[in-house]
């Protein structure tokens, strides 16, 4: 296996942007980040609208793209509580940049988060990246 596919043999928080429109979907997964990646591109093929990701594409007739390019691994955690958290923190990220192509219901304001992204020489203990740089 290629040192470069390793990164989506683990679980944790993914973003998966449009390749023709730049819009993005940020995600979960307790399982394998490429498992969760081609069920997304499963949906798409079979033209679903289980997932937000795939329904765009569908509708705009837009291209799935390869995980290469459509999916980027923002951070690895296990299953669980904080995992959640995390997750909400991206989706919030994308959603105040007006990107998100997530359900409204995921993006409820959190002044935590608010803080975190405004302030970019804050020490941030969730992303292995910064925020701004999603």
């Amino acid at each position: 296996m290629h040192k470069q596919d390793t990164k989506y043999m683990q679980s944790g928080v993914y973003k998966l942007t449009c390749p023709d429109y730049n819009k993005a979907y940020v995600g979960q997964a307790g399982r394998s980040s490429k498992t969760r990646s081609n069920e997304h591109k499963n949906t798409f093929r079979l033209n679903y609208r289980t997932s937000n990701f795939a329904t765009h594409l569908i509708e705009k007739s837009h291209s799935f793209g390869t995980i290469h390019n459509t999916m980027r691994i923002l951070k690895h955690h296990i299953k669980g509580t904080h995992l959640n958290t995390v997750a909400r923190f991206y989706i919030y990220a994308e959603y105040i940049k007006k990107n998100h192509l997530n359900d409204k219901h995921t993006t409820t304001p959190n002044r935590i988060f608010e803080v975190l992204l405004k302030n970019p020489n804050h020490h941030n203990p969730l992303p292995q990246t910064h925020p701004l740089s999603l």
